[in-house]
């Protein structure tokens, strides 16, 4: 039998056409029926699912050389297939370093300065030298999927220095092992004189 060009072209169309279709019909629901946990990346890591997202990063004030609080929300998918451990925020390198008072760190469920549910914290560290500045806020409980969270810092002071400063956020899902997830940098203007 012969089948022309024109024959040819237009039944691997309708074939390619039916292929698209089936898959169409046939992979979300087995896409669906597969489990829900978190990636395990070997030597028992555990990695997100689905990314949290970094959606805010404010300050109570931006004027130079006073107290402020720092907040940075992270905003934890409904299919994040794991809770979320801890944070670390890092100031990437500028002309002052912002000292933080660890003991007046905090968190809450939400994403305003006015507050919600408090989230009692395990442990809050980090490198306060001159040379870097990076704060790792362990919650007491994990934070589930579905939740929104905010972390406060207190900073001594805000910097003399104006200028726009970058803070770099890193999630860490449950697990000793968890590698992290930089969520990414938002950047504050500081240093203002009101």
């Amino acid at each position: 039998m012969f089948i022309s060009n024109k024959n040819l072209g237009s039944t691997k169309a309708r074939l390619l056409g039916t292929s698209a279709l089936m898959l169409g019909i046939l992979l979300p629901s087995t896409l669906s029926s597969l489990p829900a946990n978190a990636v395990e990346l070997g030597e028992n890591k555990t990695f997100f699912d689905r990314s949290p997202r970094l959606t805010r990063v404010a300050t109570s004030t931006t004027t130079a050389n006073i107290p402020a609080t720092y907040q940075f929300t992270i905003s934890l998918p409904e299919d994040a297939g794991e809770p979320l451990q801890a944070v670390t925020i890092n100031q990437q390198e500028n002309l002052e370093n912002i000292k933080f008072d660890l003991n007046q760190s905090s968190a809450f469920i939400g994403n305003s300065f006015a507050g919600g549910p408090a989230i009692s914290l395990a442990n809050v560290g980090g490198s306060q030298s001159s040379d870097g500045n990076e704060v790792t806020v362990m919650f007491d409980e994990p934070v589930l999927p579905g939740s929104e969270v905010t972390v406060s810092l207190r900073a001594k002071r805000n910097p003399q220095a104006g200028g726009v400063y970058l803070f770099g956020v890193t999630a860490f899902s449950i697990g000793d092992n968890s590698p992290g997830l930089y969520l990414g940098s938002r950047d504050l203007h500081l240093g203002d004189s009101d």
